[in-house]
């Protein structure tokens, strides 16, 4: 098994994933949109993030 340095691709994308749905959440509360609406704005991006990590960026790339 290769180990991998902290910091990699593959931990960005996941720590990103959350934060686009928590954003699209908190455009739902703050704005006169639907907070499901909000959270459908957030997992778009989301959605990308996961396709991104599944498809393009390889584990252990430099």
């Amino acid at each position: 098994m290769t180990d991998l340095p902290a910091g990699t691709t593959a931990d960005w994308l996941l720590a990103l994933i959350p934060v686009t749905l928590l954003g699209g959440l908190a455009v739902g509360w703050l704005s006169s949109l639907s907070l499901a609406l909000g959270a459908v704005a957030g997992s778009v991006p989301a959605s990308g993030l996961v396709g991104y990590a599944l498809f393009f960026a390889g584990i252990g790339e430099k």
